[in-house]
């Protein structure tokens, strides 16, 4: 029973609820997530279970896909439809499709982003969600996010319907008060949908309430994105031992034994040596 769930997260639920949920219902205290989905957004969430919690960060780091909605000619607290309205102005009808795709085109490749005050990034200690709703203003820093792609689905009025392809880390609900902003208005988000987590979509996952022990992902296949490495029983008992191993080719690689099960994740160091990074053995 160890490795990952692809979970369908309703709108109104954190990410942390649809944890508590699954504990329970999974009769485990050891589960965690992938990727924190705003409460107002929905869509793909990856929940680790057991030992699959042991291999978060290789999953956190797989680029995501997105459709969003961006409202034009409101601000609000939060940058999406839960916040207060801090600024408003008359959107000019129909918007041009020319200037919405020329705004896009801004924002693909390496950009920096500042997180939003409505975000569970921690500054000492306490998340800045927290603060913001005290009132406090936090700076904070700018990060490295790459966007690979953007694509207009749909305009309907005031509203843009958007696709957009992106790396971990990179905060949509700031993309579209950005876009917004190319375009001379205000802006948020109306809607937001998880569609993808690298070779994972929304379509495969389900509900959870549909969940059931069958739909666990095992370690192994998880992590299908590394570069493996299958050894046998003489390197199986080496690497259980936590022994350097002397390997050629990439920086990183996935190790497991000839009958899929997990063993662990090494890594190169200066030497020339790789060392256990993280063991996941049972």
């Amino acid at each position: 029973m160890d490795g990952i769930l692809l979970v369908n997260k309703p709108i109104g639920m954190t990410s942390r609820d649809v944890v508590n949920i699954l504990m329970k219902k999974f009769n485990t205290r050891k589960m965690g997530h992938t990727g924190t989905l705003d409460p107002f957004a929905s869509g793909l969430m990856i929940v680790t279970i057991n030992n699959g919690t042991k291999i978060s960060s290789y999953m956190e780091d797989l680029d995501k896909e997105y459709i969003a909605e961006l409202k034009l000619g409101q601000k609000t607290s939060t940058l999406d439809l839960d916040g207060e309205v801090l600024e408003e102005k008359e959107v000019i009808l129909p918007l041009d499709r020319n200037v919405i795709l020329k705004s896009f085109s801004k924002f693909v490749g390496d950009i920096k982003q500042v997180p939003p005050m409505y975000s569970a990034i921690k500054i000492n200690g306490e998340e800045l969600y927290k603060k913001a709703r005290r009132g406090e203003v936090v700076e904070r820093k700018e990060r490295d996010v790459h966007i690979s792609n953007i694509d207009l689905l749909s305009v309907t009025k005031e509203k843009i319907l958007f696709k957009v392809v992106c790396s971990k880390g990179t905060y949509i609900r700031t993309l579209g008060e950005d876009i917004a902003s190319t375009l001379s208005y205000p802006g948020h988000l109306t809607m937001l949908t998880r569609t993808k987590v690298g070779r994972y979509s929304i379509n495969e996952s389900k509900t959870i309430e549909e969940l059931s022990h069958s739909d666990i992902i095992p370690i192994s296949d998880a992590l299908s994105h590394l570069p493996c490495i299958v050894v046998d029983e003489n390197i199986e008992t080496k690497v259980k031992n936590g022994v350097k191993l002397r390997l050629n080719g990439h920086t990183l690689y996935f190790i497991k034994n000839k009958d899929n099960q997990p063993l662990a994740i090494y890594q190169r160091r200066d030497d020339g040596y790789y060392y256990c990074l993280r063991g996941l053995w049972s």
